[in-house]
């Protein structure tokens, strides 16, 4: 009541001031009292629902500041995979140029061992001078296979299984026969190791091919990979407060395939 007269005594511009003052005071009291939880009225109750609040806020934001930073985390190492994608397809290129390398190699020897067989034929068809060699003559022959056999294997035309039938004439190797003939036997068998070994290196080469492609594929999987984990590492970071922001450890360098 004396504040009511004290109001009407003073001012009238005042008195309106105070009187709005006073209602807005009042209405952020029972604004603040309606955001304030349903028992929560007492000064004590208040100040722990604060600190509550405040412990929660703290929580929201380190754990986004961990999943931002296990964001940025993951992006690097996804990056690292791809640097090391990239270097195992660049290696795996290289094999393929490797293998293409020997396989023509392969088919060069075969070629020629093929032209060496011709020679052979065209040498067997003169006619061979007719008589039965005595045991000097077969022993020379015996020799004479040794070392032709051995000069071909160190030139790689023979392989060790063919090498080694010779040395021991098995499997059709007669150190009986004229020499002529003999030639005409290695240049066949020289013929057929080159093939088999022409054959290897073709078939070792698709499979540097199919393993160059599979690396590649990797590479390309990696890169789309990286750009999406960087976005997400960049927008989780962008999110946080900036004191919050955990610090980057450097751009990653670009992949490349």
């Amino acid at each position: 009541m004396e504040f009511a007269l004290a109001l009407l005594a003073g001012d009238g511009g005042q008195a309106a001031a105070a009187i709005w003052a006073t209602l807005i005071l009042l209405a952020l009291l029972a604004l603040a009292g309606l955001a304030l939880p349903n028992g929560v009225f007492r000064p004590r109750q208040i100040a722990a629902w604060l600190a509550a609040e405040s412990a929660s806020k703290r929580a929201e934001a380190q754990r986004r500041a961990a999943a931002a930073t296990e964001s940025i985390r993951y992006a690097e190492e996804i990056a690292v995979a791809a640097r090391g994608a990239a270097n195992t397809a660049e290696r795996r290129r290289e094999e393929c140029q490797e293998a293409q390398a020997r396989t023509q190699q392969a088919w060069q020897a075969y070629q020629d061992a093929d032209a060496a067989l011709s020679r052979a034929r065209g040498a067997a068809a003169y006619p061979i001078p007719a008589g039965e060699a005595d045991r000097d003559e077969h022993a020379e022959r015996a020799r004479a296979l040794r070392r032709s056999a051995q000069a071909a294997y160190r030139r790689g035309d023979l392989s060790d299984a063919q090498l080694l039938d010779a040395l021991t004439h098995r499997n059709g190797w007669d150190p009986t026969l004229h020499p002529v003939m003999q030639e005409l036997a290695l240049a066949r068998a020289a013929v057929a190791h080159r093939f088999a070994a022409y054959q290897d290196c073709l078939n070792a080469e698709d499979a540097a091919w199919q393993a160059a492609g599979v690396a590649t594929a990797a590479v390309r999987t990696l890169r789309h990979e990286v750009l999406a984990a960087e976005a997400l590492a960049e927008a989780a970071r962008s999110a946080l407060p900036q004191q919050a922001r955990p610090a980057r450890s450097g751009r990653p360098a670009p992949v490349t395939a």
